[in-house]
């Protein structure tokens, strides 16, 4: 059967990149990473598999017998089971290999098994290429984005048809899983559903505390569709809001334009920040915006770049990243507003398309 066009396509840029580093190979295990070269998904859980993928030459694939099935049509497999184990197998996949890539990601006992196998072998991180591919999005990848977020945004309204007030954080966030999983979606693991002075804390785990209608009820979520991610923050909010914390709520809307505004091919992400920073210091918010503007998305909710001071990677045609600018005052209340945005050759595009403002009930 073989591999997808778009597939062999991203494998022989790593190749390209291997050669241009003067590098020999990369082992890729299971992983982001993985899916982004092959489409596979394998649990391989505690037994080691790698996709080897040499600067020339045939790819390799070591690959347990109870995966040769679902995985063998990548590359000829080495197979191993295990009553035999999956040193020789190992071994054979890097027959001539004296300089190895790895991801961040790879396992210590994989990396142990490894050097115990080849001990002549250099192996050293993979210096980026595979992050660089899958940080900028080609046209399909984006259609995907596009899609998760659509189905994020209606999972987002639908929310607010439910009884909130007679619900727990715990309850809301397990109703909001099963929801994606009824439209045929992967769910954000841990949706964060904070409740009046709960979310203070931007990443709050939720508990057994009952939805008050009259307290601010923060939600922060998403869903893959074929793998790539969505993450929205939105708030529902009683008729009459406190007015400190309504106040506080339209300065990050307020921070989120700045920053959207500054979004143009070449700005670095540290002036991207800086634009939607500069609006919560001058209202005296500053040391209660507590984290980075925002983080990129794709196959991981969280992956390069990272909107943030100090970054001063230049934005390019082809990111995905989140804006989500906030306040949080510790024992009081917390906002937050957040859309993804794709960078597009006609500029800045909102990934999201939920109002800015809903109230219980589901009035918006």
């Amino acid at each position: 059967m073989g591999l997808e066009e778009r597939y062999r396509r991203r494998i022989d840029s790593v190749r390209n990149a291997l050669r241009e580093r003067g590098l020999e190979a990369l082992w890729v295990e299971p992983s982001v990473g993985l899916f982004y070269l092959t489409g596979l998904e394998p649990v391989s859980m505690e037994r080691l598999f790698g996709l080897v993928v040499p600067a020339s030459g045939e790819l390799r694939l070591v690959v347990p017998l109870l995966l040769r099935d679902e995985c063998g049509h990548v590359a000829a497999p080495i197979v191993w089971d295990d009553a035999e184990g999956p040193e020789e197998a190992a071994r054979s996949a890097l027959k001539g290999v004296s300089r190895l890539c790895v991801q961040g990601s790879l396992p210590a006992w994989a990396l142990f098994l490894l050097q115990k196998v080849c001990p002549d072998l250099r192996i050293e991180q993979d210096p980026g290429i595979l992050a660089g591919l899958r940080e900028l999005k080609d046209a399909g990848e984006v259609e995907l984005l596009r899609k998760s977020g659509a189905v994020t945004d209606e999972v987002v309204k639908w929310a607010g048809t439910l009884p909130l007030g007679e619900l727990t954080e715990l309850e809301l966030a397990g109703r909001i899983q099963a929801r994606y999983l009824e439209l045929g979606y992967r769910p954000t693991p841990e949706p964060l559903i904070a409740s009046g002075p709960n979310a203070a804390m931007p990443h709050y785990t939720g508990g057994d505390v009952r939805i008050r209608p009259d307290r601010p009820l923060l939600m922060d979520f998403g869903c893959a569709v074929d793998g790539y991610w969505s993450d929205i923050t939105r708030l529902y909010f009683p008729r009459e809001p406190d007015p400190e914390v309504k106040a506080a709520y339209e300065l990050v809307c307020e921070a989120y334009d700045a920053a959207f505004a500054a979004i143009e091919p070449g700005i670095s992400c540290e002036e991207v920040d800086r634009a939607a920073r500069r609006v919560i210091e001058e209202a005296g918010y500053g040391e209660n915006f507590l984290h980075r503007t925002g983080h990129g998305l794709g196959l991981e909710m969280h992956e390069p770049p990272y909107i943030r001071s100090g970054n001063r990677r230049p934005l390019e045609v082809g990111h995905v990243f989140s804006v989500e600018p906030g306040i949080y005052v510790r024992g009081k209340f917390g906002v937050r507003y957040e859309n993804i945005v794709y960078l597009g050759p006609e500029g800045p595009e909102p990934l999201n398309r939920s109002p800015r403002r809903h109230y219980f009930r589901g009035e918006v």
